[in-house]
């Protein structure tokens, strides 16, 4: 199994409180692609998203995604994980950290959140990934002027986000800034 797709073998009670915030997650993006389709629809009102202790760092908000990076094959891949998941969520007790096919499907589900919101989403024994938080990819192939991957007026210090700004050329007087950050507080 790639690392990528690796899942944490749990606590038998952190266990359903992952698989309940994943499935949430699908459910949210799922729900809210239905209705984009919908037009006269109107979207409901943003709700408050319980994180649970067992996520590291700052998910972010569950409506807070990009709808271009749901594509039909994406919807097609999140709607069989969350129905391969749903016996999990509602019989909690079949739900072992140790179980393989469980933490493989989990690690396929996070992946795909993971593209579509992205941000890594990080749970409680997971050392070796960042924390839960911003993700932003920069590539370019010419840099004549300034490239920067993010710039803020302000932003915390225990804010997390995980930068990759390549370019292939910086031309003479052009400029790569991965961070430009005003205020840290």
């Amino acid at each position: 199994m790639s690392d990528a797709l690796a899942f944490p073998a749990l606590a038998a009670s952190a266990l359903p409180q992952a698989i309940g915030f994943l499935l949430h997650r699908a459910e949210v993006v799922l729900d809210r692609r239905a209705q984009r389709r919908d037009t006269s629809a109107p979207l409901p009102p943003e709700e408050v998203e319980e994180v649970p202790d067992v996520v590291v760092g700052d998910p972010g908000n569950a409506l807070d995604f990009d709808p271009a990076e749901v594509t039909d094959e994406r919807t097609e891949r999140l709607e069989t994980l969350v129905e391969a998941l749903g016996l999990y969520a509602e019989n909690g007790h079949l739900a072992e950290g140790q179980d393989e096919r469980l933490r493989r499907t989990l690690g396929r589900l996070r992946a795909l959140l993971e593209d579509v919101y992205g941000r890594h989403i990080t749970f409680a024994g997971e050392a070796q990934r960042p924390a839960s938080g911003m993700r932003i990819v920069n590539r370019a192939r010419d840099v004549r002027g300034v490239s920067r991957a993010l710039k803020a007026r302000r932003a915390s210090s225990s804010a997390n986000a995980d930068i990759l700004h390549t370019a292939e050329v910086v031309h003479p007087g052009g400029e790569m800034i991965s961070v430009e950050i005003d205020e840290l507080m």
